[in-house]
C-alpha cells in the first residue's frame, strides 16, 4: 500500500449482492497518454546476520554481511489500484482469488520479460475493494528507457450465484516506477535533548565492536520504565542518482510497514573486562519495543519484563541493541546497526515521570457573561489519582510533591501547554487554571481550578466540531540540571452544549387593528404588513414628516419574544438588551426590486448602512449613484427621505401609486424584521419576525370628470380646472367635514399645478371608431388650441380656491362631441403626482 508517500492509491469498486460482470480501471495519472498507476521499487544489498544472538552470550564481533553471491535485490512492496465495478453490489464474499496479469509491452519495439504481482490483501466498504498487492521477480519497464511499457490487469476469480466459477478482467493500465535505494539506519532523536535530529544525521554503528567501543549513544536511569526504540531509529533512502535523506520520522510513524518492511531488535551479549555477566543481560526488551533497564538473575538476564528488578547495581552497565531493517515480502534483511546504552543513577535529561487526565461533563449553555465557569478537582481526586499514583509508581510522597513541585507559571494562572512531552511549549491560554488548597479533615490539598469564562466558552463550543476542550498544565521538580515534569490535563465535555437561543413573535403581541394580510387594504385582515404614513394634518407639533415608529403596532409599544428555552435564561424576554429592526435585502426578489416612479423611470433597490437604509439607483446607472429612499432610525422609526425635494428618487417612488393601490409593483413596498439579542456575538433564531412595510402616498389628485367645453363660443371655450384632492385618509381637501375648517393645501404645501399643453401628450378620441381618447392630438390635426392659465401658490392655497383654467379655441369647422385628456402636474412637499384631466367638448353651437 503506497499511500500519499508513493504519490498513487487505487480502488476497486465491487458488487455487494449481485453477480460481478465487469471491472474497469481508474486511472491515478496518464504516463505517455497511458492510463496509469504508481508503484515504488526498492533496491538493496541483502544481508546476513547471525540469528542466535541473546543477551547472555558473547558477541561483541557481530556484524552483518553480504548475501552472497547475488545480494542485489528489488523490490516493490506495495500497489493500491482503483476499479469501477459493475455491478457495484457484487458479494465480495463470491470472491474466491485475485490475481493480476503482468506483461511488458513495446512503446516503438517487442515485449520482454516482466514482474510478478501477489495480492497480499484486500478490504470492502461501500461497494468499493480495494487490493494491494506486492511486485516481485522483476523491474517495471520505463518507455523513456526500455522503449517499454510495463501493463497490468486484475483478475478475480469469481463464483457466481449460480455456482459457476468464473474469471473477470480488467482492463489493463501501466505501472510506473520510482526507484529507491535504501541506504543505512540513522538516529531519529539526538542523544542528550531527544530532540528529532534534521535529515544527514548520523547513521547507526555498523557493526558492535565498533558500537562497543565508543561513547553510549543514549543515557538511561536505572529505574527508567523504559524507552521506546521505535522513536529513537529512522532509516535513510535516496532515489537512485539522488543524496542521502530520511525515509520515515521514526520507526513508530509505521511508514516502513507501508512498504513491506519492518523494524526488529535483538540485544546483543557482551563482556567487558573480567565480568562474568554481559553488559546486555542488564535490560530487557518487550513486544511493543520497549527497552529496559534490570538487574540480571543469576547472572542471566530475566524473561519477565514486566517482574524485573531495579538497582543502582546496575549503574554504568552499557546494553547493546541491534536493529535490523527486514523486507517482509522476501524475507530479507536490507539494513542492520547497533545502539549502545548507557544505564546512569541520576536524570540526564528533561523526563515526563507521570500523566494525568481527568474529565469534566457539566452542561455548557450561554449566558453573555464574563462570569467564570468553573471545573475543579476535589481533594480526593487530587490524593487518590495523583498523589497515591506518584507513590506507588515513583515513590513520591504528598508532602514531596508539595514541596518539590511546582505548577508552572504560578498558582494563580497556570502555564498551558501544547502536549504533554518533554519538548511541550506554552499555548494560548484557555480560561485559567489555578491551584488553591482544600482542607478535608484538617489535612491541606492542593488542588486545581480551571475558571473558564462563560464569553470565551461560548466562542468555542459554537465552532462546528468543537464538543469538548482540553487545557494541559504541568508541575515540574528541578534535578540537578535537568527538570522532572508531572502533566495534568483537564477536559471539559459537556453533556448537553447550548449556544443557540431562539423564540419566536406570537401575532398576538401585533395590534391587529395595525395590521394587513399580503397586499391587503382591510385592517385586521392578517399579519403580513403594516401601513407607514406621513403625520396626521394638523395634530400638535406636526409637519407633515414621513416618520413611522413601529413599535406602534404592538402591544405596550414593544416586541414581546415568547417559546424560549427555559434552559437560556439569559434570553429570555426581560433579559434581551436589543430590540431593532432592519431592511431585508431585496436583491433577488421581483416583488420588491426594480420599482417604478411617478415619472416611469424604473430603479433598483438596495440595502446599505447595515440594515438600516433603503436606497434606490436607476436602472442602468452605477450603483454609486443610488439616493437614500427610507431609513430606519435608532431601532425601530421609520424615515422617508426626500421631503421638499420634488426631483429626488424617494419622491418620485413615493408618488407612484395612489395610497389605494397596494398590490404588487403599486405602493412602494419594503421588507422588514426585527432582531433581538442578549450580546452581539450571539446569534437569536426568532420566528415570525419578518413583514412588510408599504409607504402610503401622502395625498392623492383625481380628475373628478366636470371640466369641459362648447366648442364655437363666443371669444372661445374658457373653464376654470376642477380637481379633487385627498390625503392618504381619503380625506377631501375641500370638505369642511373632513377638514374641520383647516387648509390642507397649505399644510401639504401644494405649490403649482401644471398643464402639459403639448399636442404630442394631449390625447384625443377624434376620428377613433372605437371612441377611446388614446390618440395624440397632433396625429389627428393641428388647428385646434388648448391652452393653461397656470396658478400662482397663494391661488392654489388661497380663499376663493383656483386651480388655474383651461381654454378651448376652435378650428373653423363645426365639430361633433369629442374628448380630450390633459397631462397634469401638481408639485407640493413630497413630490410631484401626475395625473390627466379629462375634458369633454360639447358639439358646435346650435348644430
Amino acid at each position: 500500500y503506497l499511500d500519499n508517500v508513493a504519490g498513487h492509491t487505487g480502488v476497486m469498486v465491487i458488487s455487494l449482492t449481485d453477480d460481478l460482470k465487469s471491472l474497469v480501471f481508474v486511472p491515478e495519472f496518464y504516463y505517455q497518454g497511458i492510463e496509469a498507476m504508481s508503484a515504488k521499487t526498492f533496491n538493496y544489498n541483502a544481508l546476513v546476520v547471525n540469528k542466535n544472538i541473546t543477551a547472555d552470550g558473547e558477541f561483541g564481533t557481530d556484524a552483518a554481511s553480504l548475501k552472497l553471491p547475488n545480494p542485489a535485490t528489488s523490490m516493490t512492496p506495495g500497489l493500491l489500484a482503483e476499479y469501477h465495478m459493475n455491478p457495484t453490489s457484487a458479494n465480495v464474499n463470491d470472491i474466491k482469488a485475485y490475481t493480476y496479469i503482468a506483461e511488458d509491452k513495446a512503446y516503438t519495439r517487442a515485449a520482454g520479460p516482466t514482474v510478478v504481482a501477489n495480492v497480499y490483501d484486500h478490504e470492502a466498504n461501500n461497494g468499493i475493494l480495494k487490493v494491494w498487492s506486492h511486485l516481485t521477480d522483476g523491474t517495471l519497464k520505463e518507455i523513456a528507457t526500455d522503449d517499454e511499457v510495463t501493463v497490468m490487469a486484475l483478475q478475480v476469480h469469481y463464483n457466481t450465484s449460480a455456482g459457476a466459477d468464473t474469471i473477470i478482467t480488467s482492463d489493463y493500465a501501466a505501472v510506473k516506477a520510482e526507484n529507491i535505494a535504501i541506504g543505512k539506519l540513522a538516529l531519529a532523536k539526538d542523544t542528550d535533548t531527544e530532540t528529532v535530529l534534521p535529515s544527514h544525521q548520523r547513521h547507526l554503528w555498523e557493526d558492535a565492536a565498533t558500537a562497543i567501543s565508543n561513547t553510549a549513544d543514549y543515557n538511561i536511569v536505572f529505574d527508567s520504565q523504559g524507552v521506546d526504540l521505535d522513536e529513537l531509529v529512522r532509516t535513510h533512502i535516496n532515489e537512485v542518482g539522488g543524496i542521502d535523506d530520511e525515509w520515515d520520522v521514526n520507526a513508530a510513524d509505521g511508514l516502513v510497514e507501508d512498504y513491506g518492511f519492518k523494524y526488529s531488535y535483538q540485544l546483543v551479549g557482551y563482556h567487558v573486562g573480567t565480568n562474568q555477566t554481559s553488559e546486555s543481560a542488564h535490560a530487557v526488551i518487550n513486544d511493543e519495543n520497549i527497552l529496559k533497564p534490570c538487574m540480571p538473575v543469576n547472572g542471566q538476564q530475566p524473561a519477565d519484563f514486566n517482574n524485573v528488578q531495579q538497582n543502582p547495581a546496575s549503574n554504568g552497565r552499557e546494553p547493546l541493541v541491534r536493529v535490523l531493517l527486514t523486507d517482509t515480502v522476501s524475507n530479507e534483511i536490507a539494513a542492520v546497526g547497533y545502539i549502545k546504552f548507557h544505564i546512569t543513577d541520576k536524570p540526564v535529561k528533561d523526563e515526563v515521570i507521570d500523566r494525568f487526565e481527568f474529565f469534566f461533563d457539566d452542561v455548557y449553555t450561554v449566558d453573555c457573561s464574563t462570569n467564570n465557569k468553573t471545573n475543579k478537582l476535589t481533594w480526593h481526586q487530587v490524593e487518590e489519582e495523583i498523589l497515591a499514583e506518584l507513590y506507588e509508581q515513583e515513590g513520591i510522597s504528598k508532602q514531596e510533591f508539595h514541596n518539590e513541585f511546582t505548577l508552572d507559571g504560578g498558582t494563580t494562572d497556570a502555564t498551558q501547554y501544547n502536549n504533554t512531552t518533554v519538548k511541550a511549549t506554552p499555548t494560548t491560554k484557555y480560561g485559567v487554571v489555578s491551584q488553591t488548597t482544600a482542607d478535608p479533615g484538617h489535612e491541606e490539598t492542593e488542588v486545581l481550578v480551571w475558571n473558564w469564562q462563560n464569553n470565551d466558552a461560548y466562542h468555542w463550543f459554537n465552532t462546528a466540531g468543537n464538543t469538548s476542550k482540553s487545557v494541559i498544565v504541568r508541575y515540574t521538580r528541578p534535578v540537578g540540571t535537568v527538570n522532572q515534569y508531572v502533566y495534568v490535563t483537564l477536559t471539559w465535555t459537556p453533556s448537553a452544549i447550548n449556544t443557540k437561543p431562539a423564540g419566536v413573535i406570537d401575532n398576538s403581541d401585533k395590534i391587529s387593528n395595525y395590521w394587513y394580510d399580503k397586499n391587503s387594504g382591510v385592517a385586521g385582515s392578517g399579519y403580513s404588513d403594516i401601513h407607514a404614513n406621513v403625520e396626521t394634518a394638523y395634530e400638535p407639533g406636526s409637519n407633515d414628516d414621513f416618520i413611522s415608529d413601529i413599535l406602534n403596532t404592538f402591544v405596550g409599544n414593544d416586541v414581546t419574544v415568547t417559546g424560549v428555552d427555559p434552559v437560556y435564561t439569559a434570553f429570555q424576554d426581560n433579559r434581551l438588551t436589543s430590540k431593532e429592526f432592519y431592511f431585508a435585502d431585496p436583491t433577488g426578489n421581483t416583488e420588491l426590486t426594480p420599482v417604478t416612479g411617478a415619472s416611469g423611470t424604473q430603479y433598483n433597490i438596495i440595502v446599505t448602512n447595515n440594515g438600516k437604509t433603503l436606497e434606490a439607483y436607476k436602472v442602468g446607472d452605477p450603483v454609486w449613484t443610488s439616493q437614500p429612499i427610507v431609513e430606519i432610525v435608532g431601532s425601530s422609526v421609520l424615515e422617508y427621505q426626500g421631503k421638499d425635494v420634488p426631483a429626488s428618487y424617494a419622491c418620485d417612488i413615493l408618488n407612484y401609486a395612489d395610497h389605494s393601490e397596494l398590490d404588487v409593483h403599486e405602493t412602494f413596498t419594503a421588507q422588514v424584521y426585527v432582531e433581538v439579542k442578549n450580546c452581539s456575538y450571539v446569534p437569536f433564531d426568532l420566528d415570525n419576525n419578518e413583514f412588510f412595510v408599504k409607504f402610503l402616498r401622502p395625498i392623492t389628485v383625481k380628475d373628478p370628470g366636470e371640466t369641459n367645453f362648447e366648442d364655437a363660443e363666443t371669444g372661445g371655450s374658457t373653464v376654470k380646472l376642477i380637481l379633487d384632492f385627498v390625503d392618504w385618509r381619503d380625506h377631501n381637501f375641500d370638505d369642511p367635514n373632513d377638514t374641520d375648517g383647516y387648509n390642507y393645501y397649505q399644510y401639504y404645501d401644494v405649490i403649482s399645478i401644471e398643464a402639459d399643453m403639448n399636442p404630442d401628450h394631449i390625447m384625443t378620441n377624434l376620428n377613433q371608431a372605437d371612441g377611446v381618447c388614446d390618440e395624440p392630438l397632433s396625429r389627428v390635426t393641428g388647428n385646434i388650441e388648448f391652452g393653461f392659465n397656470q396658478p400662482t401658490t397663494a391661488q392654489i392655497q388661497g380663499t376663493p380656491r383656483y386651480l388655474g383654467e383651461l381654454w378651448y379655441r376652435n378650428n373653423g369647422t363645426t365639430v361633433g362631441n369629442f374628448e380630450i385628456k390633459i397631462p397634469i402636474e401638481v408639485t407640493y412637499d413630497w413630490g410631484t403626482i401626475r395625473t390627466f384631466v379629462t375634458c369633454k367638448i360639447a358639439k358646435t353651437i346650435q348644430n
